[in-house]
């Protein structure tokens, strides 16, 4: 079959194609062409605003690759409504730049490549198409509505229930005031996470805040946050009396409820939490085997708030250690899961951590402008799909 070079409806071109070009350049460039035809792989163009309307026309996609450049915003919503559509049919996205800010964390097949050489944008390609090409050798071997493909469809299905289930879960309103604000990234690498957080009023002058991060991922992670939600008790109500639990209790009591549970299969966690006085702007914290929250105050360089504390769930009788700081206006605390430690830095040959240029040019930022920017970067971020972790971050500013 022929690659055709250029066309203005899918009725032109055949319904069977290894790569489905969207964009509204005049032509291919000719690298790229010369690679498919290197590889026998047959491929069409559609227009952007030809994509959505016709894409059902064409019965077997290898991958779809998507140019961003000229997306007019009215078009965005559908477009990403059809690129989910894809996804549930294992046929994968490459993205050429983000002009549409993707919801990288939605979708477990795209890719984005902004600066991609050649050698890479191919490998792409290849990788996609063979992928696509396995399963439907698979689905093709096996008869329709047999036991391992439906056992497939329903696993799948119910692993996107539980993401929803998970996400009931976290804060539906944060507490920001007059006082402070609070913005937070939440972007799981896959349907369910290992990560949890919360932020909470306690009373009239407290909010309890935390991360935990189960070891781990898929399933078996998922379901320890749950038990790290009732293990996590930031106030303890007796009738109509109350105590709130300081930092220090309340990660010795998360710690002690873990270990008594003797979890097999090395489940562990870790935790960060925090006690703001909202009043005297007083904040106590303690961590169990956490990333060390983030100072930044203004005209200084961020530091990180270093404490002592083990894994949660090793130990009973684990050391941990609560520290406080006076906060000032304008200062900002960043507490975040380990799947976001390299987009803040790393260490230096002494162990010490040094942040990056990219964080520190956002550290200036005000919290829910900051958040957003540091929520772009993991998006952009390029990580083999097993390396991917779950990516949460809250950040609490003083105004």
């Amino acid at each position: 079959m022929m690659p055709i070079e250029t066309q203005t409806t899918p009725e032109a071109i055949s319904s069977l194609v290894d790569v489905l070009f969207v964009t509204n350049q005049p032509s291919i460039p000719q690298p790229i062409r010369a690679f498919l035809k290197r590889q026998n792989y047959t491929w069409a163009k559609v227009q952007i605003e030809q994509f959505c309307p016709f894409i059902a026309d064409f019965k077997v996609v290898g991958t779809v690759i998507l140019d961003t450049t000229e997306i007019e915003d009215r078009f965005r919503e559908r477009i990403l409504q059809t690129l989910k559509g894809l996804e549930q049919s294992n046929i994968a996205t490459i993205l050429l730049n983000d002009q549409i800010e993707f919801p990288y964390s939605e979708f477990k097949l795209a890719t984005i490549l902004q600066s991609a050489t050649p050698a890479e944008f191919e490998g792409r390609i290849e990788t996609n198409i063979a992928y696509n090409r396995s399963l439907s050798q698979r689905r093709s071997a096996e008869p329709k509505g047999s036991p391992s493909s439906e056992l497939a469809e329903d696993t799948a299905e119910q692993l996107r229930m539980a993401g929803e289930v998970q996400r009931a879960f976290l804060p539906q309103e944060l507490p920001s005031s007059d006082l402070l604000r609070w913005a937070v990234v939440y972007e799981p690498a896959e349907w369910v996470s290992g990560d949890l957080y919360d932020i909470r009023r306690l009373d009239e002058q407290h909010i309890g805040f935390y991360i935990a991060d189960a070891v781990g991922h898929s399933m078996p992670a998922a379901l320890l946050t749950m038990f790290l939600k009732q293990a996590i008790v930031m106030r303890e109500t007796h009738g109509n009396q109350y105590r709130i639990h300081s930092p220090l209790e309340v990660i010795r009591e998360a710690n002690q409820r873990m270990a008594e549970q003797h979890l097999k299969g090395c489940l562990f966690a870790t935790c960060c939490y925090g006690l703001l006085n909202i009043r005297t702007m007083q904040l106590s914290l303690a961590r169990a085997g956490h990333p060390y929250p983030v100072l930044i105050r203004l005209g200084q360089t961020p530091r990180q708030i270093e404490s002592r504390g083990g894994l949660l769930g090793v130990f009973e009788e684990a050391d941990f250690e609560q520290k406080s700081i006076q906060l000032m206006p304008h200062d900002k605390v960043l507490m975040y899961s380990d799947g976001c430690e390299s987009l803040l830095g790393q260490c230096d040959d002494a162990r010490h951590f040094e942040f990056n240029d990219e964080f520190l040019e956002i550290a200036s930022l005000p919290a829910g402008e900051m958040m957003y920017v540091f929520g772009e970067m993991a998006q952009r971020r390029q990580v083999p799909r097993c390396e991917r972790d779950d990516i949460t971050a809250i950040v609490l500013e003083v105004l």
